[in-house]
């Protein structure tokens, strides 16, 4: 492929202008959405059409003269070092980031750029303004060569010279992870149906209450019914309605997993990984190695019988990116974790320190927090029924087993490079960085904790906080004095 010349100014194709055009027409239908519902289920209410039309011709002559100076006002170029993006017609907006502040650049497709055969393009920062920098509609060559040639670093010398053709060396990417329908199949299977269920809850209780708007007396006698129904049926309509609901959250899990990792790939060039998937939402996301603060993996009952791990790269990105950070790669089996860790923090040297366990007084904690105080909450009101006491003992017992599970996992490995926290109750979870990128540390002691010489330590990067909870108070000094000394002479660059 021929190098881009990228510092002459440059446009979006011109297939953006369907892309500006569809969404200005959202933000039109999100404004005014409750009249075109009114529009639609009230028709007596407006007699005259006629008006409803002209003003409906009129909005999309509208759209189409904002998409044209939309798109005639927006392009990008890179100068003196600096990569530049203008837009705006009627409030002008100049974007500027200097090109060795750029942490990454990613691409992504939705439903309607596959169509056109478009992709996004996304330069992220470690600043504030790195969710500004998004250029929605280039030509998939032309957004892998900018790519390419912005992380690269040859952007910097087309700045300086007169021959703007840089070749860009076409190094092989080694391919790490790649996802099966048998995988992506063990994945869904593996997720947490219950939070997938409370979410389909959510939703169809929000449609409800719209509707309920609309239509508040039919709503409401359709309601009265359904209560009367329920009540007065027997325990097996009530067992249906629990098996399926379990159902629709196990189908949903599988449709949004095989939606979301779609033809998933984890590939490695250089010194960076790359993750493409989806399916209606395409991603191509780079991660710089240097990039990732922490390494989260985790795992369960049902994806410890598939022998699979979900990791989680976490990135180095400003407070209003935090989900932009998270990068995951689901389906991964021992091989691959281990392979990825040795990319990250060399031989694994951790496995051979000791677990330092939470001290007990934490399942104390969790124990009085989940299980005691609702039970004394709840007393006062239905300590008469008999029911309520068989109700206490089975939910003690409960409380107390989590809270034993969550203190068998709370442990953490350390040495004088990396530091690695296990957490978790039914899942396990671990957490791993190495010490030369914690940019600060915060010993923390309640009054009940120093009255048993316990303490806790949050140890912060760029991409969030570890805790150690509830360790030994000498213990915890040592660990937050070396870890402060550690910090203060590495020279080692944290991004």
């Amino acid at each position: 492929m021929n190098s881009i010349d990228i510092t002459k100014p440059t446009r979006q194709s011109i297939k953006g202008l369907a892309l500006i055009f569809i969404q200005g027409l959202r933000q039109s239908i999100r404004m005014f959405w409750p009249m075109v519902l009114i529009l639609v289920f009230q028709k007596e209410i407006f007699e005259n059409k006629m008006v409803w039309g002209i003003i409906g011709i009129a909005i999309f002559i509208l759209l189409i003269i904002h998409s044209i100076l939309f798109y005639l006002n927006f392009y990008f170029y890179v100068t003196n070092g600096e990569f530049i993006l203008k837009k705006g017609y009627l409030r002008k907006k100049i974007l500027t980031i200097p090109l060795d502040r750029i942490q990454s650049v990613n691409t992504k497709q939705n439903l309607l750029q596959q169509l056109l055969n478009v992709v996004t393009l996304e330069i992220d920062t470690a600043g504030t303004v790195g969710k500004e920098l998004k250029i929605h509609a280039l030509e998939k060559p032309f957004a892998t060569e900018l790519q390419n040639q912005l992380r690269s670093g040859k952007a910097k010398k087309l700045a300086g010279e007169t021959d703007t053709q840089v070749e860009i060396n076409d190094v092989t990417e080694k391919l790490i992870l790649k996802l099966t329908p048998i995988d992506l199949l063990k994945i869904g299977i593996s997720q947490n149906h219950l939070r997938t269920g409370l979410i389909i809850l959510a939703f169809g209780f929000q449609i409800f209450q719209k509707i309920q708007d609309i239509y508040e007396e039919k709503a409401e006698e359709y309601s009265s019914e359904l209560v009367n129904y329920m009540s007065n049926s027997n325990w097996a309509l009530l067992i249906f309605l629990i098996i399926f609901f379990l159902i629709i959250s196990i189908l949903y899990s599988l449709v949004s997993t095989a939606i979301k990792y779609f033809d998933f790939k984890l590939l490695k060039k250089e010194d960076a990984y790359r993750v493409e998937s989806g399916l209606v939402n395409k991603r191509n996301v780079i991660i710089p190695l240097n990039k990732v603060q922490e390494l989260n993996w985790e795992t369960g009952p049902i994806k410890k019988q598939f022998g699979i791990y979900n990791l989680v790269f976490k990135q180095a990105v400003s407070g209003q990116n935090r989900r932009q950070q998270l990068v995951d790669a689901p389906g991964c089996l021992t091989e691959h974790l281990e392979l990825l860790k040795n990319d990250l923090f060399g031989k694994d040297e951790l496995s051979e320190m000791p677990k330092i366990h939470s001290d007990r007084y934490y399942f104390r904690r969790l124990w009085i927090l989940y299980g005691w105080i609702p039970v004394i909450l709840a007393t006062p009101f239905l300590f008469s029924n008999w029911r309520f006491w068989i109700g206490v003992f089975v939910w003690l017992i409960i409380s107390g087993a989590y809270g034993f599970l969550i203190l068998n996992k709370r442990y953490f490995r350390i040495n004088g490079k990396q530091i690695r926290i296990s957490k978790g109750a039914i899942s396990h979870k671990w957490k791993q960085m190495e010490l030369f990128k914690i940019q600060a540390v915060e010993f923390r002691q309640t009054i009940f904790q120093k009255r048993r010489s316990l303490a806790s330590l949050h140890l912060m990067n760029a991409s969030g906080t570890m805790t150690i909870p509830y360790i030994n108070e000498l213990m915890a000094k040592q660990i937050y004095d070396y870890l402060l000394y550690h910090t203060e002479i590495s020279e080692k660059r944290w991004m």
